[in-house]
């Protein structure tokens, strides 16, 4: 599909259009503090405009998929703007950052403590679970938090400051991922169409301010940089990178095991793991003792943990099955345990599947086993497989992605509500199977995945 610049150019402005719409939106029904960015609060337009907002931005966005790389770079950053300085979208979570991040300012310990110590302005908006709770996130994550209080000193401009650590992250996602499609044999377009200028990202990673953002970003830039058949040299700072990831987030973690095999032979691959392994736990050591914070993060990984998990189809399955909560429990560690066998076997067909590949289906897929799911978890290893598959799979991931977008409303509401647990995930994983099994058109092509160029059979 070839868009002339005209038809480029509307499909911007109708995408800014709907953007600008849902930040107007927000200020009625958007995840509002007590007080501040209360424009349209109780007024009914708020909501219909967030939905035209919705609609319009994904309408916009969906003819772009096979659309030059710096028209997609400009609807990404043309749409993101008004976002930025909108109320909150879909979570709560961006309150809790702040929360900790005044708990980092105050000296207190955010591995020990949850933000309901402190009392005040700056613990408006977090939600009860995250109240008493310690923090899930690793020290970088916490660091950059309490920087962002401490300059911003209040509420509202916290919660924009954190939104700039997001956009930080995307920044590196916009970098890493041209380089990677190119690596791959895929339209740097397509590859950005996905993982940055989707309303997925714009919604929860812009909107939503989640740490993904910059996890997401280190996690790129890495794999960007451990180009294959790296050197030692660029293998060392491609695992600072990805360990910057895992100090924002642990799920990082499972791309550090996939760098050394950007280099080919198993001598050298051992090698390389010394490499990636040593300065690993270098760049943790040096972060967690320059910041103060300490190793706590690693006894907190569970910490607010929702039992019933409303996007979970593995909490669907333990809920639908007799034996109350005692089978719950059971369903929900077997879920995790197929997690991690199922990235095993990924890991093990990395070679077949190339290294991305597997590493992005490990991320995107792999969550959605956890006993918690968010909608915004798809995003983890999303980028990752637009820099590697076809346009037609490109199509299905990105209907899955709107099917999350449109079940979720601005006050972080569900649109299904319980008792169908997993209900949305498995909605959005059948709109990209329907487009898998349907989208036969020249433009998205017959093959669902784009054959890797070191893959290719010689003739």
């Amino acid at each position: 599909m070839t868009l002339s610049r005209l038809d480029g150019g509307r499909l911007l402005l109708a995408g800014l259009a709907g953007s600008c719409s849902l930040a107007l939106g927000a200020t009625g029904v958007g995840v509002l503090p007590p007080s501040g960015w209360d424009l349209l609060r109780g007024s009914s337009l708020a909501l219909p405009l967030c939905l035209v907002g919705v609609l319009l931005l994904c309408g916009a966005w969906w003819p772009l998929r096979e659309a030059a790389a710096r028209t997609v770079l400009a609807a990404a950053g043309l749409w993101s703007l008004p976002l930025l300085l909108a109320p909150p979208l879909a979570s709560r979570d961006v309150y809790a950052y702040v929360g900790q991040g005044a708990l980092v300012v105050e000296g207190l310990d955010p591995y020990s403590v949850g933000p309901g110590v402190l009392g005040g302005p700056l613990i408006e908006g977090v939600v009860d679970v995250w109240l008493d709770a310690p923090s899930p996130y690793g020290p970088l994550w916490l660091a950059l938090s309490g920087i962002v209080v401490r300059v911003t000193g209040s509420l509202v401009p916290a919660v924009v400051g954190m939104r700039l650590l997001a956009v930080a992250g995307l920044l590196l996602v916009a970098w890493a991922l041209p380089r990677l499609a190119r690596r791959h044999g895929v339209p740097a377009g397509r590859a950005l169409w996905l993982g940055l200028a989707n309303p997925l990202v714009l919604v929860h990673l812009v909107g939503g301010a989640h740490n993904e953002a910059l996890m997401v970003g280190l996690v790129a830039a890495g794999l960007a940089v451990a180009v294959p058949g790296a050197g030692s040299r660029r293998l060392a700072v491609a695992a600072l990178l990805v360990t910057g990831a895992v100090l924002v987030k642990v799920p990082a973690l499972a791309a550090l095991a996939y760098l050394p095999l950007v280099v080919p032979g198993w001598a050298a691959r051992a090698r390389a793991a010394a490499v990636v392994g040593g300065a690993a736990v270098l760049a943790a050591v040096v972060v967690s003792v320059a910041t103060g914070l300490g190793a706590g993060w690693l006894t907190s990984l569970d910490a607010g943990r929702a039992r019933l998990s409303l996007f979970s189809p593995v909490t669907g399955l333990g809920v639908l099955l007799p034996g109350g909560d005692a089978t719950l429990d059971a369903v929900l560690l077997a879920g995790l345990l197929f997690a991690v066998l199922g990235g095993g076997v990924l890991l093990l067909r990395a070679d077949r599947l190339g290294p991305l590949r597997a590493l992005g289906l490990t991320l995107t897929l792999m969550p959605l086993l956890l006993p918690v799911v968010q909608p915004w978890y798809v995003l983890w290893g999303l980028a990752l497989l637009g820099a590697t598959c076809s346009a037609r799979a490109a199509a299905a991931l990105g209907a899955g992605c709107v099917v999350l977008v449109l079940l979720i409303a601005p006050s972080g509401r569900s649109v299904v509500r319980p008792p169908l647990y997993g209900v949305p995930t498995l909605l959005a994983l059948a709109a990209a199977v329907l487009v898998v099994r349907t989208g036969r058109h020249p433009e998205l092509g017959d093959d669902p995945v784009a054959p890797l160029p070191h893959l290719r059979r010689a003739p």
